[in-house]
């Protein structure tokens, strides 16, 4: 798909290997949930669920985990189309991420003690030893970001110009990551 002027005009950056991987770890800590989207098995209909993100995510190299339960839909139709998608949204900071990669489930439970937490237990009220715990591991491909460093001081900024000179405004930044 061929992009148009204005959607060529907003991207202004494209990150590709480890200037990637630091961006999103730059942006990931601002965010507690994530969005899932997946795809379902029955119809082909697209998913979206929140997740909770877990671990440290200053330390991104790649990878993200959650809890899940084996028993959930998302499961079932991540082993029948491991391509995902995870948006994250946080408007108090203006930043905004799209991150595109393949999930896989995992039983690994030394990495389950590594990223529990208490919360976790509202869901899994047994703790690491639910036999029905695991976790997601996405492996993230590629996504697209949008940040307005100064947060609405600089959207309202950009609105002022707007309206001023009859130009369309740009507030932020914005990019593609390839990982």
């Amino acid at each position: 798909m061929k992009a148009t002027a204005n959607e060529k005009h907003e991207i202004d950056q494209h990150l590709t290997g480890e200037p990637a991987i630091a961006k999103a770890r730059q942006l990931l800590p601002s965010f507690r949930t994530a969005m899932l989207v997946t795809k379902s098995a029955d119809n082909g209909e697209l998913h979206m669920r929140p997740m909770a993100l877990q671990g440290d995510l200053s330390n991104f190299g790649g990878t993200l985990w959650f809890f899940a339960d084996d028993r959930s839909h998302k499961i079932h139709e991540i082993d029948r189309d491991p391509r995902v998608f995870l948006v994250f949204q946080n408007d108090r900071d203006s930043r905004y991420l799209q991150l595109a990669g393949t999930a896989s489930a995992v039983t690994d439970r030394a990495k389950m003690r590594e990223l529990y937490t208490p919360e976790i237990r509202t869901w899994f009220p047994e703790g690491v030893d639910d036999p029905h715990l695991m976790l997601l591991r996405i492996d993230v491909t590629n996504g697209t970001f949008w940040e307005t460093p100064g947060g609405v001081v600089q959207v309202l900024a950009a609105l002022t110009k707007s309206v001023v000179t009859g130009t369309p405004g740009k507030g932020g930044r914005s990019g593609t990551m390839d990982l």
